[in-house]
């Protein structure tokens, strides 16, 4: 038998593969989850609705701009209050996207949950006489009237990590009462 000499080899570069779909899939893995059906809901309904719960200052919209109801569409009053409140959202360099869709509010608060929308300002009737909308937030659920023209302050303040929900919500019950 001959006498083999075995050279070891070192390579100078290593490549993992831990591409970009590996990291987007690890992070979708933490921020997606289900939220189970509260009760109340007839027998009939989903049973769970995901959430994408992107953190406010990731998502790629920071707010669903929502009529209650397609007649709201039709009034001027509401046309006026949007194009004023979408100039002011994009004066502050937030994203938002509007669902004026038939559907009910509460399956588009879902759509915009499963979008990862942190925030829904809802137009309702009352709108058209106080110049007050609905702000919910897409984790707690909870909801809060504002007058129009504070929500884009809120909404960046929030989106920036300025100020959090729940000084919202005692914000916002300090301003009714």
């Amino acid at each position: 038998m001959e006498k083999q000499t075995v050279n070891a080899f070192t390579p100078g570069v290593i490549e993992p593969s831990f591409g970009i779909d590996r990291i987007f899939t690890a992070v979708l893995e933490h921020i997606y989850y289900m939220r189970p059906k509260t009760e109340g809901e007839d027998e009939d309904a989903k049973a769970t609705r995901g959430v994408l719960a992107f953190a406010p200052a990731a998502a790629p919209y920071k707010c669903a701009v929502l009529p209650l109801d397609q007649r709201i569409t039709r009034d001027e009053r509401y046309i006026t209050g949007l194009n004023v409140f979408r100039q002011q959202i994009s004066a502050l360099g937030l994203s938002y996207t509007s669902d004026e869709s038939g559907a009910t509010i509460g399956r588009r608060y879902s759509r915009n949950d499963e979008l990862g929308i942190p925030f829904a300002i809802t137009f309702d009737f009352d709108f058209l006489e106080d110049k007050f909308v609905t702000v919910r937030e897409r984790d707690t659920m909870w909801q809060i009237r504002l007058p129009l023209d504070s929500v884009p302050e809120l909404l960046r303040n929030l989106c920036c990590g300025e100020d959090n929900w729940e000084a919202a919500t005692r914000a916002s019950r300090t301003m009714r009462e």
